[in-house]
């Protein structure tokens, strides 16, 4: 084959490369920090999108990778209670932390928590970013198993109150409030949001006043849409994390969530720093209750092993369980 055919037949898989996997480069492209660079792989990634979608190449590619994903995946050892929401085609517009507060005001608040029965279970919801993952099933799971509760659990990667561009939360969590009305809201809010936050035209730089300003009513806002029907909200603090640099922006974080619920008789915050920590420093492996030395942390130093998802089930679920009379394996 000549040199000038060899050419086109790489540039021509290239491209097709390209186009089959258009929803990977732009969402990819996406969550990439504010700047140049993004705006270019932005740029770039757009066409292949538009292709894909007018081919209807991206519907045959995402078929196939669910596919693929479900073939290689290990059978869990808990069962994971899923609502699959789908992801629109282009991201959501960004709203104002000022118009979330607005339509997202709480509403009076029962009088007290009920009594769930086996006719009438609690309804939780438990989501947030990946921190999630390990932890949600694994609440939804002893929830189950009371028989007087259950729980929908969503995580989404890469996701936070930074960048409703990418994915919008508060929208998300509106449409939770008015499909399913959960009684008992779970969330995990910050490992992904350590950057900078753009607020119209403007770039306001992680951690500036106008930053903590802005962050802070974004979490207002959420919290506000929770509780508007009476709902209770738990919002589980970040765990220390290995990098001290990154560890740094968890606390600010944190900080921040346990400030916003001070005060909220709906909104309870609860700590996870001291539970992952080994005499206040980042340790992978913790004692159990046995005094077994056991992996909580998975090697990227942020996320849980399903033993340290457990290992928060437990003081969540301790919570639900002393505000409604609920117990483990409760016949």
């Amino acid at each position: 084959m000549a040199a000038g055919h060899v050419i086109v037949v790489i540039v021509v898989a290239l491209l097709g490369g390209g186009i089959l996997n258009a929803a990977a480069l732009t969402d990819t492209a996406a969550r990439q920090p504010f700047g140049w660079k993004r705006n270019l792989a932005v740029v770039a990634a757009t066409p292949f999108r538009g292709v894909a979608g007018l081919l209807g190449l991206d519907r045959a590619h995402s078929t196939l990778t669910r596919a693929a994903a479900q073939a290689t995946q290990p059978r869990p050892e808990l069962p994971v209670v899923q609502t699959p929401t789908p992801v629109t085609d282009e991201p959501t517009p960004a709203p104002s932390a000022a118009s979330e507060q607005a339509t997202g005001a709480p509403s009076e608040k029962p009088t007290g928590p009920r009594t769930p029965s086996r006719r009438d279970p609690l309804r939780v919801w438990v989501g947030g970013d990946s921190l999630s993952s390990e932890f949600g099933p694994a609440l939804a799971d002893r929830l189950a198993r009371t028989g007087r509760a259950g729980a929908e659990v969503e995580y989404r990667f890469s996701t936070g109150l930074s960048r409703p561009d990418y994915f919008n939360w508060p929208a998300r969590l509106r449409a939770v409030v008015k499909e399913q009305d959960p009684e008992v809201f779970v969330v995990m809010f910050g490992a992904n949001d350590g950057q900078n936050i753009a607020v119209d035209d403007t770039v306001l730089p992680f951690g500036s006043e106008e930053w903590m300003q802005e962050y802070a009513a974004r979490v207002d806002a959420v919290m506000n849409t929770m509780t508007r029907n009476g709902a209770t909200l738990l919002w589980v603090g970040q765990p220390i994390m290995r990098a001290p640099d990154f560890d740094q922006k968890m606390q600010l974080l944190t900080g921040i969530y346990r400030a916003r619920s001070r005060g909220r008789s709906d909104v309870r915050y609860l700590d996870s720093r001291d539970l992952f920590s080994a005499d206040g420093a980042f340790s992978p492996y913790l004692e159990d209750d046995d005094g077994q030395s056991v992996l909580m942390r998975q090697q990227d130093g942020v996320h849980f092993t399903r033993a340290g998802g457990e290992r928060l089930t437990d003081v969540v679920f301790a919570e639900i369980a002393g505000r409604f009379e609920i117990a483990p394996d409760d016949g």
